[in-house]
């Protein structure tokens, strides 16, 4: 169709104009075209950078390594794990993990193993030094006996036990760990007339450390059990600062099973005496109807209302180990704590395995041994 005459222009013009038309719309579609390419290109390179950005500028995993030494139940480690959790709850980056463990018992180690997956080493005096892994931190619950009130009190004289020390001091400068977790009886502090505090002291600042020390009461650290132990906290790089803490009292009930009937009948061979110092965790003394004596450290009825008292390994009487309490006060029915109650009065989890145990009551010894873990987790967390 000849259209050009009606617009007043040659074919020539026409036809130009044509072409113009052509190539403008060619150029729109390519314009297009490319726009759409170039918002693809750009949402991919963002998510690209965004994966990039999180990758690079997220804070890496820390892995602190630490050594758990004479490590029996796993006090250090259980705090140490529960720590961990709580770090991945908060998205914290520190990850502490336990590449060394020793005890001299071969029971306890076998329940190490069960809980925590590590075989313990045994004897420490026996073991190659140049074989235990460089770390972090040592940590170390020397063995109490030499330096209890209810032991000899022999201290460094006690050539089985009391060296150990040195045994760690080895250790230390063989492994430079930058920080040391000590644990012992608060009569460490104290013994003969605090000189074996002073060598303790003195050796551990030889060594570089900047040391602090405290004794804790284990019921400030929401623990329904009195225990009083010092911890010395030793670093290379900076004072560690004890934090005063004062929790609200955790009494004994809470973790009374009261499904537990295996009561002590004390009727045949004792009475009862009730206790009037009103400042005592005691409410009775069990007094012997023949000798007429009585109240001595297994011999003591305590309210479960209260905390309760430092578990001993050694103690003997009706209430060893555990003390004796009063779970049902309308019929005075008395007895000794349960395994899996004094795990709770030391912070462990009710999941906490001794299968390998072939006495199970022997876990009140290990754990009259024990450090409370409440304790633990409140130092480790302001390392």
């Amino acid at each position: 169709m000849v259209i050009y005459y009606k617009y007043n222009m040659s074919k020539a013009q026409w036809e130009s104009l044509q072409l113009d038309i052509r190539q403008n719309a060619e150029r729109s579609t390519t314009i297009a075209t490319n726009t759409k390419t170039i918002k693809q290109l750009v949402h991919k390179l963002g998510n690209q950078l965004r994966k990039l950005d999180k990758k690079v500028f997220e804070p890496l995993k820390t892995t602190i390594t630490y050594m758990d030494l004479f490590c029996g139940l796993g006090a250090f480690h259980t705090a140490f794990n529960s720590i961990n959790v709580n770090n991945r709850t908060k998205a914290r980056n520190i990850n502490y993990k336990c590449v060394f463990a020793c005890d001299i018992d071969v029971g306890v180690r076998k329940i190490y193993e069960e809980n925590y997956g590590i075989a313990p080493h045994g004897d420490i005096n026996n073991i190659d030094i140049d074989q235990i892994p460089d770390c972090d931190i040592m940590c170390a619950g020397i063995p109490c006996q030499p330096f209890s009130i209810s032991g000899k009190k022999e201290g460094f004289k006690d050539v089985k036990k009391g060296n150990l020390f040195y045994r760690v001091l080895d250790i230390i400068d063989g492994k430079q760990p930058n920080t040391v977790i000590i644990e012992n009886v608060k009569n460490l502090h104290s013994i003969h007339g605090g000189k074996t505090f002073k060598t303790i002291m003195k050796e551990l600042r030889k060594r570089k450390y900047k040391v602090s020390y405290e004794i804790i009461d284990s019921k400030d650290y929401e623990s329904p059990q009195s225990r009083k132990r010092i911890y010395i906290i030793c670093r290379k790089d900076k004072l560690y600062k004890f934090k005063h803490i004062a929790s609200p009292l955790v009494p004994v009930s809470s973790i009374i099973d009261h499904t537990v009937t295996e009561f002590f009948d004390y009727n045949e061979k004792y009475r009862l005496e009730e206790c009037v110092n009103q400042r005592s965790m005691m409410k009775y003394k069990l007094i012997n109807k023949t000798t007429g004596k009585g109240g001595r450290q297994g011999e003591r009825i305590y309210s479960i209302d209260g905390n309760g008292p430092t578990i001993c390994a050694t103690s003997g009487g009706p209430g060893a180990k555990t003390g004796l309490y009063e779970v049902d006060v309308l019929n005075t029915k008395i007895r000794t704590l349960s395994v899996q109650e004094t795990l709770q009065m030391f912070g462990f989890p009710i999941e906490y395995k001794y299968e390998t145990l072939p006495n199970k009551k022997h876990m009140l010894f290990y754990l009259g041994n024990s450090i409370v873990v409440n304790v633990l987790i409140g130092i480790l967390r302001r390392l």
